[in-house]
């Protein structure tokens, strides 16, 4: 069905009401917090399962302790040598330790699936099986993200030194490409993320038109969000002095706000979208009747 420029400007504004009447603000606020609670545990299972997959290695586990020891100095201190310890003390409690990080962290993926519910305007089709299984799925998503995100640094350095040769018109050229494609892999990443969890993680069957143009959105959304709040920290932001090291923990808690925010309002638009979509059924077929019901009754 062609989406023409009245019946965008009419989808967004039946979005926009939706998600505000629906609390949107307030689902936004509750996935945050569950990102927030469901961050340590993430970090402590990827890592060790990464450096399983890298091999005997300080690497990984450097690199935790590196992120933690400004934000989280106990979690750096104590709690990334007694996270080695267990992974390495044998499968038994390997495999615990895997089970308990993986149910302690699995609270944001069911923030997220449950604000979806109701975002599409489904509460009452809440589905644990999905929610599980894409939790397990994007924990494996990110333990192999972050394997390449820590063994690109050094190839990276490597790489640099044996380009020092190169003139500098060259060097600039290539460190733009380099950026460019950087920031080319992160965006097909966050849009690929946003197609999949609109399909998978949602309650209900999502086509995939409505999925894509969803992802899309909030792409865009959330290039905004990061370029207004870089520039708000910049020039006009004082929480680094007001907060000092728990500087980066308020960051994180305002970004994961907006970001679920923007996710929650894609999610309404891509409702309104199926809602609409659903009612245009039954003139393809007999199919379509109780989805034509279903759309009716709310």
């Amino acid at each position: 069905m062609r989406l023409s420029a009245h019946r965008a400007g009419r989808v967004i504004w039946e979005g926009t009401l939706h998600f505000v009447r629906s609390h949107g603000l307030v689902y936004s606020a509750a996935i945050a917090f569950n990102l927030f609670l469901s961050a340590i545990p993430v970090l402590f299972l990827v890592f060790a399962a990464t450096s399983l997959l890298i091999g005997p290695d300080e690497l990984p586990f450097s690199m935790l302790t590196s992120i933690l020891k400004e934000t989280f100095p106990y979690g750096a201190q104590v709690l990334v040598p007694n996270l080695k310890k267990l992974f390495a003390a044998g499968a038994t409690l390997g495999i615990l330790g895997t089970l308990l990080l993986l149910v302690a962290s699995y609270s944001a993926t069911e923030a997220a699936h449950t604000s979806l519910a109701v975002m599409l305007g489904t509460p009452q089709k809440k589905q644990f099986w999905r929610s599980a299984a894409f939790h397990v799925a994007l924990v494996l998503v990110l333990i192999v993200l972050t394997s390449a995100a820590i063994l690109v640094p050094p190839l990276w350095a490597g790489f640099s030194f044996l380009a020092k040769g190169v003139s500098a018109g060259w060097g600039t050229a290539l460190h733009f490409l380099v950026w460019g494609l950087g920031d080319a892999i992160l965006a097909g990443i966050v849009f690929t993320a946003g197609l999949l969890s609109y399909r998978y993680l949602s309650p209900r069957s999502i086509r995939l038109g409505n999925a894509m143009a969803g992802s899309l959105a909030l792409l865009l959304l959330l290039y905004l969000i990061r370029e207004g709040f870089t520039f708000y920290v910049r020039k006009f932001s004082k929480l680094n002095i007001i907060y000092g090291s728990l500087f980066s923990i308020i960051c994180f808690i305002i970004v994961a706000y907006l970001f679920a925010a923007a996710y929650l309002f894609c999610a309404s638009i891509i409702g309104v979208l199926e809602r609409e979509e659903g009612k245009e059924a039954p003139s393809d077929g007999g199919e379509g009747a109780g989805s034509d019901d279903t759309a009716g009754s709310d």
